[in-house]
């Protein structure tokens, strides 16, 4: 009979936790093996199976009906075919019995090692508590890595609020060394023991970890056109002058510094310091909008750069290992075996990279279903393998460069295999945050083994003298001038190759070659390989200690000098790009982008005459508006009235709504209107009335108190959501489940509808508001799947008196009292009324517009046959259902002070237009018609509009109108009739009823029948 699925799992499970269960406390970790799975009595005789299984086995277990034959899977999703392959084939039961038995065989051996070590007395060296050390180091590491993300979260904070110029890494560094000096300088804690963790890695494993996942991203991101077209400046930046920079470092090294470096240790950190990283100042060139033939040079040559000075490094690494005279360590290789190993070394790095890049190419042209989410999660997947397996395979299986094959596998998948990406933003952003936390972790783990030499008294490494700085900043002077040297030796050549180079060029390119990543990785990988190397018992102490100060030594100065090109060159790159004149925009460039600006007003003028036919902004100011978005001031009458024109013409004639326009015209028509009035006699001119007052500031702030506390105490009933009951006429025919599902749809459409606002730019994605509406429909829905009534608006009532509002009014109160206190006010209490009251606002008023849009949409899309004037019983009860949540929210909005209603209305709008406008740049940036740093610039003044929008509390602005000034201006234009709102809307028994100007479509006869036909429902069935 066939072993059943659960049982053996059951089994799994017991022997599992046999085999993980707790040992009493020794000292001796061998001894935990023998109480192990390993030691368990053998079963000899398979379990039996449950007695409800039947004939077919194994059907029940994987979700068939007992009774049936074998039915298809449920879904069509990967995992569904895999489980159905599984049960088909009983491979899953052949799995887990290889699994089980390596497991056995395994801890039977542990354990008879353990008691032979136990047995030799082996474990008397060591203290209980360093065994508990070494048993709790694995454990520990976990957390050295996740602590230097989540500094790298404030450290990202800080700068991008603060201190855009310095760049994040030099940051990182420098928390690195923080950590790693206090490990030798104060007590042990979880932090710094898992960072003495972290720092002893072996070498191999930091370039297989980070450099893969570095390189990937930024193979992928170059342009396939302008790297073959450079190419081959590209070869004479990477090779012949990475040879001549590292020759002339190594000078330095053998000749200026006072540490008797060998020539191959000196060629190695020639070499290691010939890798430049130009992360910071291709961030900086993308975001000034540098000219695409510097970029390619600055990011083309640190890429080929990296695989030759990775491939000398191999070189010399290999002849400075072998001076230790160890067996087995190094090789000392001569001129010819070195540039044989060369060639071999690039150019098989080449070809496998090219390879693994066919072969990925292959992978996404069969991952062709582009509507599925899951081929694109696997394309993803598949990206990263390849890198790390072409790195992997070309490194240590092959003995290539694996930074090549890297390189190459990305230009290849980028030149061939971009399209074939069935969702290309995942795949991008995926690399993005992998590169920034794998940039996070190695600057800090480099600054944490930095660190950590400096801490010592004796000398080691960098130690605490100061000529070890000296000669630091010695060095970082002479690699500048030798970059420098270089860049100008070359430049005759490769000024007349390629797509050539400027003058101006190659000064930015020889100060901008900052050193980072992979100079930071090959260090850390030398230092961790000899300190691994000489750890072994027949290592004298002299050539331990030795060796040792070496890497030590190497380290610091490549740390160092990592740490001063970031915080030095990477913030001065951009002035010195600007002095260059290499980002100065062209004459006609600036016209481009002021034709960009004019476009996006017009853009925003259109969204403004869109929201002026909603009836909930009828009462919006213009004179507001203006004051908070400044290009608004340069609208005229005539742009005003274009935008409504070419508004009316790409709207519907059945659809088109007139703006209202009776609190715009007037400010917009005002010199006209001036010209009139001078005609006048000054007897006869009526005089200005003061700024409109409706209220005394005393009688307002008592009216918000009021509201305020009526807000505080409506805080909603849970019974009223949960225990509710629909009524239904027993006379007409009613199905209580379909009323149900209907709910459900509607609720899904309603939280569609939240979403679309959120798109629009009209509700925050974050927040109290959002959080409360979204609250809402969870508890609505819950309730709808009980067969109870809609009842959302009391769901807001009950979210909004969860933990978010008092958590946010906490916030906001702290926030607002740091401001006030800067400058000296203490307005604490009507602040904070005010918010209340504009938060609760703001949700009645994204709460009655989501819940208009859903009802739309229900009706026109949802409906019966799809015809909203056929409406069934289900349906009709729905739609009274959200007629009935609209007026509850609606009776709110009325209650609350009109002044507060009429100005956060007004803010609103203001959120809302400056919203569109950003998302108008974000686009353009998208699509590559303006660079990051011109379009960011209009960002950051929206923003700040946005800001100083939301801090507003003024009731009534500057130079704003009465409405008796407005009735007065409004006289005085021509055809002010054809230009006004006179649509008129009536609600009577959740019926509406059209009147306006513009003609009306005659029902037909089948629509008369059908709302004879809803009539009559009507009457025979009375509602909810």
């Amino acid at each position: 009979m066939i072993l059943s699925f659960t049982n053996l799992e059951k089994h799994t499970t017991a022997l599992s936790a046999q085999a993980t269960s707790p040992p009493p406390p020794r000292p001796v970790p061998a001894a935990r093996g023998q109480q192990g799975f390993a030691n368990q009595p053998h079963q000899a005789s398979p379990l039996p199976p449950f007695p409800e299984e039947t004939t077919m086995g194994r059907s029940c277990c994987h979700g068939q009906a007992a009774g049936g034959g074998a039915s298809k899977p449920a879904g069509g999703g990967i995992d569904a075919r895999f489980r159905s392959y599984l049960c088909t084939t009983n491979l899953d039961l052949v799995a887990i019995t290889v699994v089980l038995a390596c497991y056995h065989a395994h801890t039977a051996l542990a354990s008879e090692e353990g008691d032979h070590n136990a047995a030799e007395g082996g474990h008397d060296e060591q203290t209980e508590e360093q065994i508990l050390a070494e048993e709790h180091r694995e454990t520990y590491a976990v957390l050295f890595p996740w602590f230097s993300e989540i500094i790298g979260v404030f450290v990202y904070y800080f700068l991008s609020r603060y201190l855009h110029a310095i760049p994040y890494t030099a940051i990182m560094f420098l928390v690195g060394a923080a950590i790693g000096y206090s490990i030798q300088r104060v007590d042990v804690n979880a932090v710094t023991f898992s960072a003495s963790t972290w720092i002893t890695i072996e070498g191999e494993v930091i370039l297989l970890v980070f450099l893969p996942g570095l390189l990937y991203l930024d193979s992928y991101n170059i342009d396939v056109h302008l790297f073959l077209s450079s190419f081959s400046q590209l070869l004479t930046f990477a090779f012949p002058m990475v040879l001549a920079g590292t020759s002339l470092t190594a000078l330095v090294a053998c000749y200026v510094f006072p540490y008797n470096w060998s020539f191959d240790l000196s060629m190695t950190f020639g070499a290691i310091l010939a890798a430049t990283d130009p992360v910071a100042v291709s961030v900086l060139l993308n975001e000034l909008g540098a000219p695409p033939r510097l970029k390619m040079h600055i990011s083309g040559e640190s890429l080929l750069n990296d695989g030759s000075a990775v491939v000398f490094y191999h070189i010399f690494a290999l002849r400075f290992l072998a001076e230790m005279g160890i067996d087995g360590v190094g090789e000392n290789i001569d001129w010819a075996e070195g540039f044989r190993l060369f060639f071999r070394l690039a150019l098989g790095g080449m070809c496998i990279g090219i390879a693994f890049g066919i072969g990925l190419i292959i992978v996404l042209h069969n991952l062709n279903r582009r509507l599925s989410g899951e081929d694109a999660v696997v394309q993803v997947v598949a990206t990263i393998t390849t890198a790390y397996l072409s790195f992997f395979t070309s490194e240590i299986l092959a003995g290539c460069s694996g930074i090549i094959a890297v390189v190459f596998c990305g230009v290849s998948v980028k030149a061939f295999g971009e399209t074939l990406y069935n969702d290309s933003h995942l795949s991008r952003h995926f690399w993005e945050i992998t590169e920034y936390l794998l940039n996070t972790l190695l600057f800090t783990l480099a600054g944490c083994v930095w660190g950590n030499m400096l801490s010592f008294d004796t000398f080691n490494g960098m130690g605490a003298e100061g000529s070890d700085w000296g000669y630091l900043f010695l060095l970082y002077v002479l690699i500048t001038a030798i970059r420098f040297f270089l860049m100008f030796a070359f430049y005759p050549v490769t000024s007349r190759i390629g797509i050539g180079t400027t003058w101006r060029e190659a000064v930015f390119m020889s100060y901008g070659g900052l050193r980072g990543a992979v100079g930071i990785a090959l260090a850390l990988s030398l230092h961790a390989e000899v300190y691994h190397i000489t750890s072994a018992e027949d290592v004298s102490d002299e050539l331990r200690t030795e060796y040792r100060e070496y890497t030590a030594t190497l380290f610091g100065m490549v740390g160092g000098i990592a740490l001063l090109t970031l915080i030095i060159n990477g913030p001065t790159a951009g002035p010195l790009l600007k002095k260059l004149g290499l980002i100065t925009p062209t004459e006609t460039r600036e016209k481009v982008v002021e034709n960009y600006r004019q476009h996006m007003i017009s853009f925003v003028l259109k969204e403004y005459v869109q929201l002026l036919t909603e009836p909930r902004f009828h009462d919006v100011d213009l004179n507001v508006v203006r004051d908070h978005i400044p290009f608004f001031s340069d609208v005229t009458y005539e742009s005003f009235m274009a935008a409504v024109r070419k508004h009316k013409k790409s709207t519907p004639e059945s659809a088109y709504v007139k703006p209202h326009l009776k609190n715009v015209i007037p400010y917009l028509y005002e010199q006209e209107g001036r010209e009139y009035l001078a005609e006048e006699s000054d007897d006869d001119k009526p005089k200005d009335p003061p700024s409109p007052r409706p209220l005394r500031r005393a009688q307002l702030l008592k009216l918000r108190r009021q509201s305020v506390r009526s807000i505080r105490r409506t805080t909603g009933n849970r019974e009223t959501v949960f225990n509710r009951e629909t009524i239904f006429d027993l006379r007409a025919r009613y199905d209580k489940k379909a009323v149900q599902e209907e709910r459900l749809v509607f609720i899904k459409i309603l939280r569609s509808a939240y979403f679309k606002q959120i798109d629009h730019g009209e509700l925050e994605s974050r927040g109290f508001i959002i959080h409360s509406l979204l609250q809402s429909l969870n508890y609505a829905e819950d309730a709808a799947s009980r067969g109870l009534p809609l009842s959302d608006w009391n769901a807001v009532e009950v979210a909004s008196d969860s933990l978010a509002r008092p958590a946010e009014t906490i916030l906001r109160r702290l926030f607002r009292f740091k401001k006030n206190a800067r400058r000296g006010k203490f307005s604490i209490g009507s602040d904070l009324d005010f918010f209340i009251v504009q938060m609760k606002v703001l949700q009645c008023l994204s709460f009655i517009h989501a819940h208009q849009r859903a009802r739309q949409v229900f009706k026109e899309e949802f409906s019966k046959a799809g015809n909203e004037n056929v409406l069934t019983p289900a349906e009709k009860i729905v739609l009274d259902e959200c007629d009935e949540q609209i007026e509850l929210a609606d009776e709110v909005l009325g209650n609350l002070p009109e002044a507060d209603v009429c100005i956060v209305k007004s803010h609103y709008v203001c959120q809302i237009l400056l919203n569109r406008a950003a998302y108008y740049f974000t686009k353009l940036k998208k699509h590559g018609l303006m660079s990051e740093r011109e379009a960011g610039e209009f960002c950051e003044q929206i923003e700040e509009w946005l800001f100083h929008t939301a801090e507003c509390r003024e009731v009534v602005h500057s130079d704003q109108m009465s409405t008796e000034r407005k009735n007065d201006r409004l006289s005085i234009i021509p055809d002010i009739e054809d230009l006004l709102d006179s649509r008129t809307v009536q609600a009577k028994n959740g019926e509406e009823k059209i009147t306006s100007s513009s003609p009306q479509r005659h029902l037909s006869d089948t629509e008369q029948e059908a709302l004879k036909k809803m009539e009559a429902e009507r009457e025979a069935a009375p509602n909810v």
